[in-house]
């Protein structure tokens, strides 16, 4: 670019992938390497909206510490998620593969509404085949579904996740994910205040968009030839081919994205001290538990939010932050 007097760079990172997401439920890539004692890795809520609170800044290094500091929190909604199974990954060429999974006979009415369960499953043949391969096992996940029709999203039908049993033997990951089986586990059973969780969820689609809005690049003049709203060029003719780094049209939005180290600033039950005069504006009221996260997390209101353990390493000692006022004012103007 030496005709230029200012560098204009690809706008947006190459390090995304550009891609649909196939369903609103994220799938993490990653789990956390965890030693001690068994526990789940994870849990799934349901993004609620936005507020603000002020709390005393607990970081030693930062030069506001001990003074009150206004941060945006993001409101998820936590009912029961509900175990329902158990599943093993083994060690393959290609990856982690099934070699084991079972279910329990006793499960809510509202999950026939997702999966079709079997009419006749003998459970203890499958009990007696998972501990045949805790041999192989390296990985064990509990399948677990979640309660949107405890809130007022409007949703009946259940999402199934799949979420890492965090624990240093194999076989006591399975007598804890056994122990689980059919029950119902709360958000504080996973996590506590203080904490810092990933958020991984799927963003606001926006559909096929231009390489102005999907990009950021520069509109032409007006005497361009051909397009405006485009790049003045797709490339050299050798080689003779479009690469992949230039701006183009295509899916915006909708994608699959993760925020690392999100400090959960309060775990609650009682949804009336934090929700806005008149509920969050296109979600309504909390009725079930819930956590604040300190910042924005991905994805549209009612869009479900997996909160994993962070994969990377805290940035500061994990302590319970001393909240002094959560805004319910009305958003509604």
């Amino acid at each position: 670019m030496g005709h230029r007097r200012v560098s204009a760079p690809h706008r947006g990172s190459l390090g995304y992938r550009r891609v649909r997401a196939r369903r609103t439920v994220p799938a993490p890539r990653a789990w956390q390497t965890y030693e001690g004692a068994p526990k789940l890795l994870g849990f799934l809520g349901i993004k609620a909206g936005m507020t603000h609170c002020e709390y005393l800044e607990d970081r030693p290094r930062s030069h506001l510490v001990n003074r009150e500091v206004t941060v945006a929190v993001t409101c998820i909604e936590t009912p029961p998620n509900v175990v329902f199974g158990l599943r093993g990954y083994k060690k393959s060429p290609y990856g982690l593969k099934i070699v084991a999974d079972l279910i329990t006979t006793e499960t809510k009415e509202e999950l026939k509404r997702r999966v079709k369960l079997p009419k006749q499953y003998d459970l203890e043949k499958a009990k007696k085949n998972f501990e045949d391969h805790l041999e192989e096992i390296v990985e064990l996940r509990a399948i677990v579904h979640t309660q949107p029709y405890l809130t007022g999203v409007g949703m009946k039908t259940p999402q199934i996740a799949e979420i890492k049993i965090g624990c240093s033997k194999i076989e006591e990951g399975y007598q804890y994910g056994i122990s689980l089986l059919g029950k119902e586990v709360l958000i504080r059973d996973v996590f506590k205040a203080g904490e810092f969780v990933d958020s991984i969820g799927v963003t606001k689609g926006k559909g096929f968009q231009g390489p102005v809005k999907r990009h950021g690049i520069k509109i032409l003049q007006h005497k361009s030839k051909a397009t405006k709203r485009g790049v003045g060029s797709i490339g050299p003719w050798t080689p003779s081919r479009t690469m992949w780094t230039i701006p183009r049209s295509g899916q915006m939005g909708f994608n699959i994205r993760t925020e690392y180290n999100k400090r959960i600033m309060q775990i609650g039950s009682d949804g009336s001290q934090i929700v806005p005069k008149g509920g969050f504006v296109r979600y309504g009221v909390v009725k079930n538990n819930y956590v604040l996260l300190k910042g924005s997390v991905p994805g549209p209101k009612k869009r479900t939010i997996l909160l994993r353990e962070p994969v990377r390493k805290a940035p500061q000692p994990e302590k319970e932050p001393q909240i002094l006022y959560i805004s319910t004012r009305s958003q509604q103007g």
